[in-house]
This record gives structure tokens, C-alpha cells and sequence, in this order.
């Protein structure tokens, strides 16, 4: 290893064989001199000589051994170690500090160098630069940081979270998760970027939780999408989402559906809907917005042109905040999906929408489904029908105009040749014989599918047959048990009450049909469809009395924990019970066999 006496200064001697050569630049004292270029370099200006410091005749040099620092001749002035100073020669010279910058001075002539003493900012750890993921500062999971929250909060951190944190979606789905919980998720979910979508669904966040999850709506730019359904979110976590909402740019989706919003929060969503100009889908189904809500909402949709999915059912809008959106939808040019659904439209509401079909021209999908629209509500609908030519799915069902106002929609659908409809739903509700006709054509001719709860037969001759099946339609069970008591059976002798067995659809046709109990074909359907469930007769639900109610209001029937019997009243006379015909039906099979017998 070469090795160097420190020099404390740089002024060279004023001898003109004595100059050093600009070629000979160095960028530290330290440095070995550079190598001879043949380039001629521009002339820098002249240095200051030694003359201003040490006496004249001195002579100053550079050694190396035996080597000198000098011009290319060797030309140079000799200068002992002893003789320099860290502070100049002989205490005289002083050396400018950004000589000094950086370098190592000792008071021992004999300097050691190693390699440590060449190290470079541009040497970097090749374990860090291959391995970004296994250090802090490039950890874009968070997951060092979820594990370190959880151990400073106390709480075991969930396995789930931490496998799933380089996922695109973390789906935390009905995972329990409380505020401690959600507080240490938001942390490290402000820094990552791997995950796009966030669900939460049911968990149970209340408005602390939904500050807690601002700040990763703020900071995190790679979320897209964010499901918060079915939580306890409320109106003030609401209005807190919403603050972060109005200026988010890279959200496309956000589900608020079920979280106890109240009216009041409807301005914040109104600034949400004017301010935020990337939300694509906004679900707010099932809470508790009302007439004044509406107002807000009205506005918001007028003012915004990139919304492209809203779903407001399922709130207590009544029939003015319902007005209010129709007339919102009437003046949006950007929604293409709507869901209405029990927003209590009513013959108001189904009139404003009726501008709303004639004026709007981005509309592509509409459910107004369970909206209390009579028949005079659905002419209006069938008025905008008449010339609209973007809408393609129209769900419209559950609603009580029955026959006759689906079938002044459907000829309108039908006169409208420029009309884009594709699906047309009239879940539950009866129609004409000329309704199917139509149907068909339709079908063939433009390839739309249209669904209804069945046709009923010669509704123009035979008004009697639709009034009864109408009323067997609203409570099958009821009107079957009451058929089968002018038949005179007792249910309890045709079916096993003790035991549940599972019965298919043909079995129990055949059952009731060897009982003596007639059903015609319209009636056996509206039976089946409350009794059959997976593919199995549940014929124990003709002895619960309780069994519509629990259907409306679970949607899934329950066996009874009590048997009810039906206790046979007195019957009309000349009518007997299927127990006196079995009994009568042996008593003359016997005589017949005692007959042959006398006659042999």
C-alpha cells in the first residue's frame, strides 16, 4: 500500500520551473498525482506563490522515499516532514478547510490507509437491492408494520390479514374485527400498494372505525374499490367518509349498503356527488334517508355527469323524496344503472319518471320493482316507454297494477320499434292470454326476455275464474285447506303429521289426487311454488298455521315445533269423510267375495 505525507498547504513556488501543471489537478491532497494527457487543457489562472509565506529559498517538496513533487522535469522544492504541521510549516501556513473536508489527519508521519477508507455512498447492500420486501423502508405490504401495531396495542394479530396483505383484494368478510382491530388494519393499509379492493362487510364498525378507516382513504391511492355494507357505521361515520369522499380521486366503487344513515347525512353526500369526479358506483340501499335526504340527493344527481351506478332502494324516501329523484334522474346524463327499488314511488313517482324515460338518454337499466305503482302509474310509464331508445333491462315486478297495466307496458314496448329493452321483469304479477301472445313475438322477432308469474286463461269470457285465481294466488295454503275441506278429506288421513318425509312433486300430485282432492293445473302451481322447496313437497307446512308469516318474513319456511291438527267439522249432508268411503269400500268387497263363494 502507497503511503503519503500529509502536505498543509497547497501554494506551489513562485519559479517558474517550479509551477505545477494544470494537467497535474488533483482532487485531494491525498490523491497520487493524475496521468499525462496529450490534450491541452485551458490555462487556469495563476496560483498563489509561496514567497507571501515562507522566506525566500526555501525549498518545499513532496517525498515519497526518494520521489518529489514537482513539474514533469522533476523540477521541485524538497520539504521535511518534520517541518510540517497540521497548522502550516513551522506553524506559519494554514490550510483551507475544504482541503480538509473529508479526509483523515494524523500527527504520525507514518499514516496507515485501509479499504474501509475508500468507501462510497454508491456501494449499496445487494441482499436490500435484491430483497426490497424483507426491509422496513421497502415494505409496500405492511406487514411489519401490522405485526408492530398489533404487538404495541396488545392484540394477536390475525393470520388471515397478514397472508392476504399482497393480495389485490382483502376480503375480511363477517370477520368480527373491533375497533382495536380496524385501528390496526388502517395503519399499514395507508401504505400499501398492493391491495385494490377492501372488504369489510359486517363487522361491525361504528363511527370510530370509520375515522379510523379516513385516513387510509386519504393517504392509500391504489384502493378502488371499498365495501363497507351491513356495518353500524351510522350517520356521523358517514359524514366523516364523505369529507375524505369529495376530494378521493382514485375510488371507483364504494359500498355503504345497511349502515344506520340517517337523514342528515344527505348534504355531505350531496358535495360528494358534486366534488368527486372518479367514483363510478355508489351503493346506499337499506338505510335511513328520507324526504329531506332526497332534496339533497336530487340536486347532486343534477350536478353530476360521471356517476355511472346508484342504488337508493330499500329507504323510507315516501312519495315526495321519491318525486324528489325521479326528478334528479330526469336531469342526469351520466347514470346508467338505477335501483329504486322500495322507494315508494307511488302514481307521483311513476309520473316524474315518466320525464325522466323521455329525457334522459344514458339510462341502460332501471328496478322500480316494489314501488306501490296502480295502474294509472304504469300508463305513465308506458308513456316514456313509447319513444325511449336506451334502456335495456326494466324491473318492474311486485307491483299492483297487475294484467292490465303490464299489458299497456308491453304495448308500448312493442309500438316503440326503436326500443333497446332486452329484459322486461314482471315478477308476481298475472297477465292476459293476448299479454303471451305478444310475448311470443316479441321473443321471436327482437330476442327479449320477458318473465311474469303465469297467464291466466279466457279472462275475458270467464271473469269468475280470474277473480278466484287471484284469490287463491294471495294465500295458497289458506284456499287449499279450505278446498280440501269441501271435498270432504281430513288432511291427517292422508298425510303422516308424526313423521317428516320428503315427498317430490309427483308423489304429492298422486297423494292428493287417490285422496279425492281435485286441483287444477293453475291452482296445483301457486301450491307448489309455496310448498316445494330443492326439488321436496314440505306438505308439513299445510298443518302450521304460522307458515306464510315466516316465509315473508325469512323467506325460508320453518318446520313447526307443534302439530297442529285440524279438527273436522260438521259436514254438509249426504257428504262423508274419505274414511267412511275406505270403510264403505270394504264392507262391499266383502259382500261381493261372500256373493261368489254362495254362488260356487
Amino acid at each position: 500500500m502507497t503511503s503519503f505525507v500529509q502536505v498543509t498547504s497547497s501554494a506551489p513556488s513562485n519559479n517558474n520551473n517550479n509551477k505545477i501543471n494544470p494537467r497535474q489537478k488533483r482532487s485531494s491532497i491525498l490523491s497520487p498525482l493524475p496521468e499525462d494527457s496529450d490534450e491541452e487543457e485551458p490555462q487556469a489562472p495563476k496560483p498563489p506563490t509561496l514567497d507571501d509565506f515562507i522566506p525566500t529559498g526555501q525549498k518545499i517538496f513532496l517525498t515519497e522515499e526518494d520521489d518529489c513533487f514537482g513539474d514533469d522535469n522533476g523540477n521541485g522544492q524538497e520539504v521535511c516532514s518534520e517541518e510540517i504541521t497540521l497548522n502550516g510549516l513551522n506553524g506559519d501556513c494554514f490550510i483551507e478547510d475544504e482541503f480538509l473536508e473529508g479526509e483523515f489527519v494524523s500527527d504520525d508521519s507514518s499514516v496507515q490507509s485501509t479499504d474501509d477508507d475508500y468507501d462510497t455512498d454508491l456501494e449499496v447492500n445487494e441482499e436490500e437491492w435484491l430483497h426490497p420486501s424483507k426491509n422496513d423502508y421497502h415494505d409496500t405490504t405492511g406487514k411489519k408494520k401490522y405485526m408492530k401495531v398489533c404487538s404495541d396495542m396488545g392484540i394477536h394479530p390475525v393470520s388471515y390479514i397478514v397472508n392476504n396483505l399482497e393480495q389485490k383484494e382483502l376480503k375480511l368478510r363477517f370477520h368480527g374485527l373491533d375497533q382495536l382491530s380496524i385501528k390496526a388494519i388502517s395503519i399499514p393499509l395507508e401504505t400499501n400498494t398492493n391491495v385494490e379492493i377492501l372488504n369489510l362487510q359486517g363487522n361491525g364498525i361504528d363511527p370510530l372505525g370509520a375515522r379510523c378507516l379516513c385516513r387510509v382513504l386519504r393517504e392509500n391511492l391504489f384502493l378502488t374499490e371499498v365495501v363497507l355494507s351491513e356495518n353500524k357505521i351510522g350517520t356521523e361515520g358517514a359524514i366523516a367518509l364523505c369529507q375524505f369522499l369529495k376530494g378521493n380521486r382514485n375510488l371507483i366503487k364504494v359500498d355503504l349498503t345497511d349502515n344506520e344513515i340517517g337523514d342528515s347525512a344527505g348534504q355531505s353526500f350531496y358535495e360528494v356527488l358534486k366534488g368527486n369526479k372518479s367514483l363510478k358506483e355508489l351503493l346506499l340501499c337499506n338505510n335511513h334517508f328520507e324526504e329531506n335526504a332526497a332534496t339533497w340527493f336530487r340536486d347532486g344527481l343534477s350536478e353530476n355527469d360521471t356517476l355511472e351506478v346508484i342504488d337508493l332502494g330499500w329507504n323510507p324516501w315516501k312519495t315526495r323524496g321519491a318525486v324528489c329523484l325521479a326528478e334528479g334522474l330526469a336531469e342526469n346524463v351520466g347514470l346508467r344503472r338505477v335501483r329504486f327499488v322500495m322507494a315508494g314511488l307511488g302514481k307521483l313517482g311513476a309520473q316524474a319518471l315518466m320525464d325522466a324515460l323521455l329525457h334522459n338518454r344514458t339510462l341502460q337499466e332501471l328496478d322500480i320493482s316494489y314501488n306501490r305503482i296502480p295502474v294509472e302509474g304504469a300508463n305513465c310509464i308506458a308513456s316514456g316507454l313509447k319513444t325511449n331508445d336506451t334502456l335495456k333491462i326494466l324491473k318492474i315486478g311486485n307491483n299492483p297494477f297487475d294484467a292490465d297495466g303490464a299489458m299497456v307496458i308491453l304495448e308500448a314496448v312493442e309500438s316503440n320499434e326503436t326500443c333497446a329493452i332486452n329484459l322486461l321483469d314482471f315478477s308476481n304479477i298475472m297477465v292476459k292470454i293476448e299479454f303471451k301472445k305478444i310475448q311470443d313475438r316479441l321473443m321471436t322477432e327482437r330476442n327479449m326476455k320477458i318473465t311474469n308469474e303465469g297467464v291466466l286463461p279466457d279472462t275475458q269470457t270467464d271473469p269468475e275464474t280470474f277473480a278466484k285465481l287471484t284469490a287463491f294466488r294471495k294465500d295458497p295454503i289458506e284456499a287449499f285447506k279450505r278446498h280440501v275441506y269441501n271435498c270432504g278429506v281430513n288432511l291427517c288421513d292422508v298425510f303422516n303429521v308424526d313423521n317428516d318425509l320428503k315427498l317430490s312433486v309427483v308423489d304429492f300430485k298422486d297423494l292428493i289426487k287417490g285422496a279425492g282432492i281435485d286441483i287444477q293445473g293453475p291452482y296445483f302451481s301457486f301450491l307448489m311454488r309455496v310448498l316445494e322447496e330443492n326439488g321436496n313437497v314440505n306438505y308439513w307446512r299445510l298443518f302450521d298455521k304460522n307458515a306464510n308469516d315466516e316465509v315473508m318474513e325469512t323467506g325460508k319456511p320453518g318446520k313447526p315445533s307443534v302439530t297442529i291438527k285440524i279438527v273436522e267439522e260438521p259436514r254438509p249432508k249426504g257428504k262423508k269423510s274419505a274414511k267412511d268411503r275406505s270403510d264403505s269400500a270394504k264392507s262391499t268387497k266383502k259382500k261381493k267375495s261372500k256373493d261368489k263363494t254362495k254362488k260356487k
